[in-house]
């Protein structure tokens, strides 16, 4: 994706990603995106990682933290993405676990986590 017209293109809204076209996403994850009302790319940045996580977290689909390192990554820096292995590694691991445990402790139990904040 590091291709400047398809930057411009997807900028002037004549592209249209899909979530497995996301570096680190397929088809599987498309599916589980799908269940929790995530169906493009740009809902899934609009949702953020974060809250994708959690939401799939709270449906009892029970994703392992590579799930998480793969929305981060798959998001940033848009629309290349970075590796899951770097974000695991990286800087950013802390701040995402610690925003997930705060994102799930902000929540009524029951409640949806897009409604928590």
């Amino acid at each position: 994706m590091r291709n400047s017209k398809v930057r411009q293109r997807i900028a002037a809204g004549k592209l249209k990603l899909r979530i497995r076209d996301l570096r680190n996403l397929g088809v599987k994850s498309e599916q589980m995106l799908a269940s929790i009302g995530i169906h493009t790319a740009d809902g899934l940045r609009r949702q953020g990682a974060v809250r994708a996580y959690a939401e799939l977290k709270r449906t009892g689909q029970a994703p392992s933290l590579n799930v998480l390192w793969a929305l981060a990554g798959a998001l940033d820096p848009w629309p290349e993405g970075t590796h899951w292995r770097e974000v695991a590694r990286g800087e950013a691991r802390l701040s995402l676990l610690l925003a997930v445990e705060d994102l799930e402790n902000a929540a009524a139990p029951g409640r949806s986590f897009s409604r928590a904040l």
